[in-house]
């Protein structure tokens, strides 16, 4: 794929030199550059809103989350390279040690793209990595009803719960005891959050039935949060439908493994 336009998105705390090191050597190709406001603002250069960047690629400088929020902000389905320049960075692909000469295949096509899957939500938003539904009132046990494919499968007490992707499965969902889920499985992933006297194990579903959590028992509203980022509010008396989106996210890998440790060393899988 011929890549002709590059939006470049930062984090607050990355460096101005880490990002000019960047601009120069994309500069050297025939591209158009757009800037989020932040980045335009340290470079001195015109600033184009994440939402209207019409580009082939997105390169985001930062950690998961400035990742997670950026690719919920994108539109167009561009290519993802994402540089870690955070703590964590299991969803990006380079560290701030190796960018500068692996930027280079971005225009010999020495590259993978790796499809990721996302859920669709109440057919509205969309999630790279999960949805979490916790009660507006701390330390308060939401009660759930979860049907798949309009079949109720289980009934159960808890601090909330998470629906997570192949790709969140390394995330939260593992914080919480869940098991890392390939990236390439036709699964997702149904998650009690420290659910009453262990009633409920976690659910691994196929991507292909739908999901829709009710609320039971007393009249509690709670919270969606999706990607760690977008907060709705949610009435007792509503529900939550989960479903695989058609979409993707596009990331740019310049190996084909799909499981490998990250340079933290952590051993985690991304």
């Amino acid at each position: 794929m011929e890549i002709s336009s590059i939006g470049i998105i930062t984090h607050p705390d990355v460096g101005k030199k880490t990002i000019q090191e960047i601009i120069k050597k994309l500069r050297r190709k025939n591209v158009t550059l757009f800037y989020d406001p932040l980045t335009a603002e340290k470079m001195g250069e015109k600033a184009t809103k994440v939402w209207d960047m019409d580009a082939d690629l997105a390169i985001i400088l930062g950690g998961d989350g400035t990742l997670l929020w950026s690719v919920g902000e994108l539109k167009g389905n561009p290519l993802i390279l994402g540089i870690n320049t955070g703590r964590v960075g299991y969803l990006t692909e380079l560290g701030v040690h190796n960018h500068i000469e692996n930027l280079e295949k971005l225009f010999t096509g020495e590259y993978f793209i790796d499809n990721r899957a996302k859920l669709l939500i109440n057919k509205e938003y969309e999630v790279l990595n999960e949805l979490v539904i916790m009660p507006q009132r701390p330390a308060s046990l939401l009660e759930f009803r979860v049907s798949l494919g309009g079949e109720k499968i289980t009934e159960f007490r808890a601090d909330g719960i998470l629906v997570s992707t192949q790709t969140g499965s390394t995330g939260h969902a593992l914080s919480l005891g869940g098991p890392i889920i390939h990236p390439d499985s036709k699964v997702y992933l149904i998650m009690p959050m420290i659910s009453f006297m262990q009633e409920q194990p976690p659910l691994v579903v196929p991507d292909d039935a739908v999901t829709v959590i009710e609320f039971m028992g007393k009249k509690k509203d709670a919270y969606l949060i999706l990607d760690g980022n977008e907060i709705k509010k949610i009435r007792h008396t509503g529900k939550v439908t989960v479903e695989k989106s058609r979409n993707t996210v596009r990331f740019i890998r310049f190996s084909k493994k799909k499981w490998k440790p990250k340079i933290t060393d952590s051993g985690f899988l991304n």
